[in-house]
């Protein structure tokens, strides 16, 4: 007698295990559907809440290079000033704060000086926002044909100048203009556009310069 264990045999993948139905029949078991989870519709902002957010939108994301060039003109340096602008107005605006807080401790009962330090405080966080924006939507770009400056947070500003209308070009770095890589271009033009004359806080001066050169 051979006392060899029969080799159990290991199920099939593509087999399938039948069940009883209540006729008495064999049949594969039916495959449970799970329901579908009902989607809420998406509730539809006001058309006054739209425009603000598109506003706002357009505010932080200045509007394309491309918006303001000619057919074949090649975008060659975009750039906004240098981020020393909004720091500066920054550090402008925070040095009366302290003026304030001092006159908050000093008549805390008296309730319209509270008001109008209240009304400060507003004010000056409004203030440092639109300068933000400013400094945000101020951008200036270079192309193969034009400089271009772009400017305005309520209303948008488009100067330009052809660059085969440039006489001469010159930049200046100051002392801490080399620390943190900024400096002014100044730019002679025959139409003498007063609001691309001198470009103060541009960051990497020197290719702006370059791209600016007159050409022969």
């Amino acid at each position: 007698m051979d006392d060899t264990p029969t080799p159990e045999i290991a199920p099939r993948a593509d087999t399938v295990e039948l069940v009883v139905s209540p006729d008495g029949t064999w049949r594969a078991p039916v495959p449970q559907r799970h329901p579908v989870p009902q989607r809420h519709p998406v509730p539809q902002r006001h058309p006054a809440a739209r425009a603000a957010r598109a506003w706002l939108r357009e505010c932080y994301s200045p509007a394309s290079p491309s918006s303001y060039l000619g057919p074949g003109e090649l975008c060659l340096i975009r750039t906004h000033l240098h981020w020393l602008v909004p720091l500066r107005s920054i550090t402008q605006a925070t040095a009366m704060m302290p003026i304030a807080i001092l006159l908050g401790f000093v008549a805390p009962s008296v309730w319209w000086l509270q008001i109008g330090l209240a009304l400060v405080a507003v004010g000056h966080q409004g203030y440092l926002f639109y300068r933000f924006l400013a400094w945000r939507t101020d951008q200036i770009t270079v192309t193969d044909q034009r400089i271009i400056r772009t400017s305005g947070v309520f209303t948008t500003t488009v100067d330009a100048v052809n660059l085969d209308q440039i006489t001469d070009s010159t930049y200046h770095r100051s002392l801490f203009g080399h620390v943190f890589n900024y400096g002014t271009v100044r730019i002679g033009s025959a139409g003498q556009k007063q609001t691309l004359n001198r470009i103060d806080f541009v960051p990497r001066p020197g290719e702006i310069y370059r791209a600016t050169l007159p050409r022969q």
